[in-house]
């Protein structure tokens, strides 16, 4: 039997640097150089012999497509998927335990779907399109249809395999009487799509005996037949799936699984086979080092723990092997999600926090019984929320559910511009849409505060009617058979997952910047209305300037203790107000028709940190136009002043149970606070009292402001430092200047 032996599992451990300086030369006769070739210089190392290349095959898509376009959506679509696998170049090279897959990366956005795209946006709905486009060219919210937050039921796939996944739908079709056109043409897409990935298997098998592969050849004949037998085909059934639903379906696949429970039972299945747990360490290094390589900017999403139907744990040996081989590893991809529950075992968290101490920022905790309890408040079952997925950043959402068709990220901060400029925006001018009062008008701060209110439901009501508008038409763009086959309740109603088909198909909205709009309005009353230092109107020419002239101001505006993300009363209050205000908005209410789904709302911001920054007028805290916006339900950059327990108060006074999305906190210590065992009890403290406040989600970063300036000076000397970003990490070499400067302000307020 083929196995990798010890020399190249010690070899696979090597820091993620080494291997892509190694991966500069093709010659490399390593094992893990030769991966990130595959993705770094792919071209080389595909036989020409096997395929096409990427440019050519997206030709051959378009020509296909323009003599079957008299076919229904799903039935083109999953023959552009076929043409896709027949055509590609593969590489099955006994360096690796995983095939390569040479195409352009989601060809099929690149052509049907994009077509589609363009018809619905620039034909059907122009209206639609110009009003999204302007909030987003504005920087009031940033809209668009998502095709990227997706997770199979990963159970079905394991348990079936790709051809019990398809006899499965053939067999639901056979059962349905007076089936409609459309039900046909759904049908007819899963089966195209999955008679082609057991094809392409077989492809992969036939490459993998001719390159010597044996191991990969005997995984991929099984795998074409059956469903997965041990631990090692658990793992390329898990990669194909993502390689083929994510890049070149095109719909990203926000999570590998509930990797401990869910592969539990090959582990054990291997060893009892005699099977080494050697061997499987490093099927996993490989696995996992497949994700490292490809190199997502986001990361790729994997999670751990949760609990049993009894409440004990899920977290067993296998979730300890998973940390040991990515802790050795060195690397930040995959980024994992780890369930903590009572029945969490403390010896397992302090593992975790141990590696995040060391550096490794790849690491969010979430709390299980809060995510739960949400879910239960919309009607889930115990079961099902239970058995949720962790998705995305720290998302959340019932296996088999399709509750992210949409991204829209509201500026809380607009609604205020608005305010302050008569219903005008404080950037341009230009009327927002709903009238308010002049700055000179208000008689008193409540009279002011309604009103960004009125602003801000306003704004809420016209994200939904955009997002309303085009998510019916989601399904017409782009049909998803590779992933509403896994999910029974698609199959059973014979409904895409991105027409209403999905176990839940609601709609999500995201606000950003809580703690500005907080500390700006704190701001407002305590130095307008209460102290009356100066006019409203003052304020609002001192923005309009941007606080050119009045420096001082400014610094005095920064230097107020009272800051959301410190325990103080006002900004809290306000943080905790407006998170109601916008529940009250918007959650429960109907999407579409089509869909049949109810609305739900986050507080996480991805990059619109950055991206709504330049767009947004200064604003009533002292930050400045241009300067960043702060991030999830975080204190602003340089803000938290009262220590780690301070912002833990802070973000657990608003309700996480009230909505079915992120309330997340990015925690900053210093190095100092954490070492040594009394730090790794002080960061164990500060979890776990986040735990059972009714925190979300928290992701820890451990940097001083010293070291962040250094890297900054000298990259070379830091190429392993990495930065838990906003729900994702990063090497900090990585990220811009100016996000570097965010950092080492926070990194200087930390006490």
């Amino acid at each position: 039997m083929e196995y990798i032996k010890n020399t190249d599992y010690d070899y696979i451990m090597n820091k993620y640097h080494d291997q892509k300086e190694k991966s500069e030369s093709f010659d490399s006769v390593h094992r893990g150089a030769h991966i990130f070739n595959r993705f770094i210089r792919h071209d080389e190392i595909f036989d020409e012999s096997t395929g096409m290349l990427g440019d050519d095959i997206i030709d051959g898509i378009k020509k296909q497509d323009e003599q079957i376009k008299n076919l229904s959506h799903p039935v083109r679509k999953a023959k552009a998927f076929e043409y896709v696998l027949k055509n590609t170049r593969i590489s099955c090279d006994k360096r690796d335990i995983f095939p390569g897959i040479n195409m352009v990366d989601r060809p099929l956005n690149k052509t049907v779907v994009a077509e589609w795209k363009n018809e619905v946006f620039g034909t059907i709905i122009p209206d639609v399109e110009k009003k999204r486009a302007y909030m987003e060219d504005n920087g009031i919210a940033t809209i668009w249809p998502d095709y990227d937050h997706s997770v199979p039921v990963w159970e079905r796939v394991f348990a079936l395999g790709f051809c019990g996944i398809l006899e499965a739908s053939e067999k639901m079709r056979a059962m349905r009487k007076n089936i409609t056109e459309n039900q046909e043409a759904f049908f007819d897409g899963i089966k195209i799509t999955y008679t082609a990935i057991l094809n392409f298997i077989e492809r992969l098998h036939i490459q993998a005996e001719k390159q010597g592969s044996l191991k990969m050849a005997r995984a991929l004949e099984n795998i074409k037949s059956n469903a997965p037998q041990s631990f090692y085909e658990a793992l390329l059934t898990d990669y194909l799936y993502f390689i083929l639903c994510e890049h070149v379906e095109g719909l990203q696949v926000r999570s590998l699984s509930n990797f401990d429970r869910v592969l539990y039972s090959f582990y054990k299945k291997d060893l009892e086979n005699g099977i080494s747990e050697q061997e499987i360490r490093t099927d996993l290094a490989y696995f996992l080092l497949q994700f490292t390589a490809i190199g997502n900017y986001w990361g790729q999403p994997v999670y751990l723990g949760g609990c049993k139907e009894d409440e004990s744990t899920q977290i067993n040996e296998l979730s300890y092997i998973f940390l040991d081989v990515y802790d050795k590893m060195g690397i930040y991809n995959p980024k994992i999600q780890i369930k903590i529950a009572d029945s969490t075992p403390k010896d397992f968290i302090l593992k975790a926090l141990d590696m995040i101490r060391r550096g490794n920022n790849s690491i969010v905790f979430v709390n299980d019984a809060i995510i739960r309890r949400a879910l239960m408040n919309t009607g889930a079952t115990k079961e099902q929320a239970r058995l949720c997925d962790i998705k995305g950043c720290y998302e959340y959402a019932l296996q088999g559910a399709y509750d992210s068709t949409s991204m829209n990220y509201v500026n809380l901060l607009k609604p205020l511009e608005y305010a302050l400029h008569a219903g005008c925006d404080g950037i341009n001018g230009n009327f927002a849409g709903l009238k308010s009062p002049k700055a000179e008008e208000y008689e008193t701060f409540e009279e002011f505060y309604n009103e960004y209110k009125k602003q801000l439901s306003y704004l809420v009501d016209e994200v939904i009617d955009i997002s309303n508008s085009f998510e019916a038409y989601l399904p017409y763009i782009s049909p998803q058979s590779i992933l509403s086959a896994t999910i029974s309740s698609c199959i059973e109603s014979a409904k895409d997952a991105m027409g209403g088909g999905a176990a839940s198909n609601g709609s999500q909205m995201m606000f950003g910047f809580m703690a500005d709009i907080s500390d700006s309005l704190t701001n407002i009353k305590k130095y307008v209305f209460d102290s009356k230092k100066l006019t409203l109107s003052k304020l609002r020419d001192i923005l309009d300037k941007d606080f050119k002239g009045n420096e001082l101001l400014r610094m005095q505006l920064l230097a107020d203790r009272d800051k959301y993300g410190n325990n103080k009363d006002l900004p809290d209050y306000f943080a905790k107000d407006i998170a109601e205000f916008v529940c009250s908005r918007v959650c429960g209410r109907p999407n579409t028709e089509e869909r049949g789904g109810k609305w739900n709302l986050g507080f996480h911001v991805a990059r619109q940190s950055y991206s709504q920054a330049p767009l947004t007028a200064s604003s009533p805290n002292g930050r400045l136009k241009g300067e960043e916006l702060s991030k999830n339900l975080s204190a602003s950059m340089g803000m938290n002043r009262e220590g780690a327990t301070s912002a833990i108060l802070s973000v657990t006074k608003i309700d996480a149970t009230a909505f079915c999305s992120d309330a997340t906190l990015d925690m900053g210590l210093l190095p100092s606070a954490v070492k040594g065992e009394d730090g790794l009890v002080a960061m164990y403290g500060l979890l776990m009292t986040f735990i059972k406040r009714g925190g979300h989600a928290l992701h820890i970063n451990v940097f001083d402001a010293d070291t962040l300036r250094r890297a900054q000076k000298e990259p070379e000397k830091y190429r392993d430092l990495q930065i838990r970003v906003c729900g994702w990490n990063v090497l900090f070499n990585n990220i811009t200047k100016p996000e570097q400067d965010g950092f080492i302000r926070q990194a200087e307020g930390l006490i």
